[in-house]
């Protein structure tokens, strides 16, 4: 597809998940960026980590990266979205070099 970029996407999710709670969320990740014409790479969990701050009440995190391809236009909307999943506590995508 023309216009497709590869993006590296970090997420940091609730440390309360078990792990089919967390496979769950990032099945919904994945199904995000699918309905935006995304294509999924593949994912790097680094497990659970202790926060530089406090993020909405939560002193730990668990790390994973998604290395996916999408169109840049369906960045904000999957960003949004992903804002709406009440079990991701923050999320950045960058792009990766050419």
């Amino acid at each position: 597809m023309q216009g497709m970029r590869t993006y590296e996407g970090t997420f940091i999710f609730r440390p309360s998940l078990d792990e089919a709670g967390l496979t769950e969320e990032m099945g919904k990740v994945e199904e995000l960026i699918a309905a935006e014409g995304g294509e999924i790479k593949e994912w790097d969990k680094w497990g659970k980590r202790r926060l530089s701050y406090e993020i909405k009440g939560e002193h730990d995190g668990y790390y994973a990266f998604l290395t996916f391809e999408a169109d840049p236009a369906a960045i904000e909307k999957l960003v949004e979205a992903y804002r709406l999943r009440e079990n991701i506590l923050r999320n950045m995508n960058i792009v990766m070099g050419e």
